[in-house]
């Protein structure tokens, strides 16, 4: 049995300023240095709020998974150099936790995912005036517990998946600026919500917080600013949102023109949502009736799929990358192994859709470095996509790519971002 250190632990929580934020606005966060023996704990940083709503529609309640779906772009900064920024992050982020075990599903609530039935719980903690109270013990609980506080996950590898973050050893300061969403991508009305009930709905964001846990041991602080002070490399997933577009579920062919170089993309992610304003399900990702994908990379054809993409292939494809999406390999493994992810075949290939194209080499989410060299920006990687006709209807496309990336510090110091 291994014998870990002696040391203080302590749940930090430290006001942000500003502590209140409205739709469309950037909300700064940044890391304090805390003390000269003080690191994070990885896996415990988030920005918790208060949340409250108003209408003239009594019954309005809150999308799921709001820590999510609240923010629509996420940008993180090192010393004030850009390392990762993504557009429409609420999207690809509740469709991930989508793929979380049921178990741990349910167990963040406080992050928003609500699986009691009819959303109850949800509606408790706001106040909508169709909450079931009775017979519902445990709704009411937890709703008591948590009331109308949530958080947003601050889930970058720096913070997660390496040893713990000790910014007063680094000597640089690690930001976040997020970009709060729009009333009608987070509130939820109606079936025949009037134009009053829509001109009147807004959310108010108040005590807004950064909590994380803090160890003090002057023994670890030390031996962190020792490995910062030599040659330093952070591995870490560069996600960029290419491009949003409307396309027709009319369409035969759709046809994507990606003109980006990488030195290790791992894929590419295409998902896909019906538009509805103030009913957006962000647990639903429509299924357009794929039936053939065919990439050429670099100006040559027939690349990744020989014979292009059938429809059988993509539950397979979509769980080389998802079928199990924990930091840590071992368990990564096993929840693959045991297809523990929260998201059956049926499902998947009816609403909880996407079509991952992977370019890896080794479907091992905790390697870094597997991805295809995409050398050309002219000719970069070209998608054609063929579909059943259906009726026509819009629907939000939405294309990801995501690149091996690295940070290196040296002598204490940020260097460079590297993708």
């Amino acid at each position: 049995m291994a014998h870990g250190a002696k040391v203080i632990r302590q749940k930090v929580v430290i006001v942000n300023n500003p502590s209140t934020i409205n739709q469309n606005e950037e909300l700064r966060v940044n890391f304090p240095n805390l003390g000269p023996h003080d690191v994070i704990v990885p896996r415990t940083a988030r920005l918790a709020f208060d949340i409250s709503l108003v209408s003239d529609d009594g019954t309005r309640t809150l999308v799921q998974n709001l820590g999510r779906a609240i923010v629509k772009k996420i940008m993180i900064k090192i010393s004030g150099n850009q390392v990762l920024s993504i557009d429409d992050t609420d999207i690809i982020g509740c469709y991930q936790d989508l793929w979380r075990a049921k178990s741990e599903r349910s167990a963040l609530v406080y992050q928003g995912i609500d699986l009691s039935a009819d959303a109850n719980i949800t509606k408790l903690r706001i106040n909508a005036s169709n909450k079931v109270a009775t017979n519902k013990a445990e709704d009411v609980a937890i709703s008591t517990a948590y009331g109308s506080r949530y958080y947003i996950p601050l889930d970058f590898e720096l913070l997660e998946s390496h040893m713990p973050y000790h910014q007063a050893g680094l000597g640089e300061f690690l930001e976040y600026a997020l970009t709060f969403n729009d009333y009608n991508r987070v509130i939820k009305l109606k079936a025949d919500a009037d134009a009053d009930d829509k001109s009147s709905a807004k959310y108010t964001i108040s005590n807004i917080s950064l909590e994380f846990d803090k160890i003090t041991d002057s023994q670890l602080a030390e031996e962190i600013r020792r490995k910062y002070m030599g040659r330093m490399v952070y591995l870490y997933t560069n996600i960029m949102r290419i491009s949003k577009r409307v396309v027709d579920k009319s369409d035969t062919i759709w046809n994507i023109n990606l003109n980006n170089t990488a030195k290790s993309m791992k894929g590419v992610l295409l998902l896909f949502e019906n538009q509805a304003d103030w009913a957006r399900d962000t647990e639903k990702f429509y299924n357009p009736k794929i039936t053939k994908v065919e990439v050429a990379i670099d100006g040559q054809t027939s690349q990744v799929y020989a014979q292009g993409l059938s429809t059988y292939h993509h539950w397979d494809e979509i769980n080389k990358w998802l079928g199990g999406i924990k930091r840590d390999k071992h368990t990564e493994l096993l929840s693959k192994d045991l297809a523990l992810a929260d998201v059956s075949i049926g499902e998947y290939l009816t609403d909880k859709y996407a079509l991952w194209i992977d370019l890896r080499g080794i479907d091992d989410n905790s390697l870094h470095g597997t991805g295809r060299p995409i050398a050309n920006a002219n000719n970069g990687i070209t998608i054609q996509i063929t579909k059943t006709a259906e009726t026509a209807g819009a629907l939000n496309m939405y294309t990801y790519i995501l690149n091996d990336a690295q940070l290196n510090f040296e002598g204490g110091r940020f260097i460079e971002a590297l993708s």
